[in-house]
């Protein structure tokens, strides 16, 4: 370490460079994780926020919970105990305010006396007809607001609100589930449907080949747009990390170069090949935890700045495991000079000087 500490010392515009360029790159890496996983949870937050384990959907919905159709009157027999399932209604909609913009929105048809209910930050759960729970990315909703969907006659109450449910990036507005049905299939009809079963614990149906049982995971991947979305952050996040390795591994080259006759100098004196190739790892190490750490407190920074609006939300678990194998990425980069640190003839490389 103490050759390293020396030698970035002695070259600081140099390596200031290097740990500039390990800084953009891990800020990019950083930057690209919080979108991807903003989005991603966006996508499936009120998925999530159920704890729940599989989801019955009609076998002809393709795995898709919007497409799924279950008649009320012939719903399967269910197995277990009854606070461990819960009838789900789902749908998109458009929600209307006085002196607002219409907004996108997912309605969740639900039992509020079940464990599909949200977490409220505000307010209460509906007790009677027409009242509803708003998630607060629905922006400028307030308690008391009245909204309409799809411009249909019924006026809703906002009665409470919750946060971090969301349903294909849309905020969701939950309703009782005859509240649901009625604006879905109208007044009156005969024609009631669900769209899934929610199970969990030892909750269970018989197999019935009408039905399709999915985990939530396995229903969350086959949301429209969610799969396709999150492997192409993935591809684009992994290929920064095989640049930035190629990146160090070529300014350590080109340093090693430059330094051919003062790493011959040092093994005349009798330093060992081993003794500077740990001081390589070591220079290398140093200048990632720098480049990385402004990374880290750009992507830190950049989170508290950015408007509500975009999907941006960091993860200490991911940042910390990216940190990582973002700092052996680097590591590794370096060691491209290896062979040519132990192959220096002292000799020659005085000789040159």
């Amino acid at each position: 370490m103490y050759l390293a500490i020396k030698e970035i010392k002695h070259n600081k515009f140099r390596y200031r460079l290097i740990i500039f360029t390990i800084f953009l790159v891990s800020y990019l890496i950083f930057f690209l994780t919080g979108l991807a996983f903003g989005l991603a949870n966006n996508n499936r937050s009120s998925i999530d926020n159920w704890h729940a384990d599989n989801v019955v959907i009609s076998q002809y919905a393709n795995d898709n919970l919007s497409s799924s159709e279950i008649q009320s009157n012939a719903l399967p027999e269910i197995s277990g105990s009854s606070s461990d399932y819960a009838y789900l209604g789902q749908m998109m909609g458009v929600a209307s305010r006085k002196n607002e913009k219409k907004a996108n929105i997912s309605v969740f048809g639900i039992q509020f006396n079940k464990f599909l209910k949200p977490k409220l930050i505000q307010g209460r759960m509906p007790q009677k007809a027409n009242e509803v729970v708003v998630d607060n990315g629905l922006e400028a909703t307030k308690l008391g607001q009245k909204i309409k969907i799809n411009n249909v006659d019924e006026v809703y109450t906002v009665v409470g609100l919750t946060t971090g449910n969301k349903y294909t990036t849309s905020p969701v507005v939950y309703l009782r589930l005859t509240d649901y049905q009625t604006l879905r299939y109208g007044p009156g009809s005969s024609n009631k449907k669900i769209n899934a079963i929610v199970l969990k614990n030892s909750a269970g149906i018989k197999k019935e080949t009408q039905f399709t049982t999915l985990t939530t995971n396995e229903l969350i991947n086959n949301i429209p747009g969610y799969a396709p979305e999150v492997k192409t952050f993935a591809l684009m996040i992994g290929a920064l990390f095989v640049i930035i390795a190629f990146i160090v591994g070529i300014f350590m080259y080109i340093l090693t170069i430059e330094k051919t006759a003062v790493y011959g100098v040092l093994r005349a004196q009798g330093i060992s090949g081993g003794t500077l190739v740990k001081s390589l790892i070591w220079e290398s190490s140093l200048l990632g935890i720098a480049g990385i750490g402004l990374g880290i407190i750009a992507d830190v920074a950049t989170a508290l700045t950015l408007p509500a609006a975009v999907p941006f939300l960091n993860n200490a678990f991911l940042v910390s495991g990216f940190s990582l194998v973002l700092l052996l990425m680097i590591i590794l980069g370096s060691l491209f000079s290896i062979s040519k640190i132990l192959r220096v003839d002292p000799l020659d490389a005085i000789g040159g000087v």
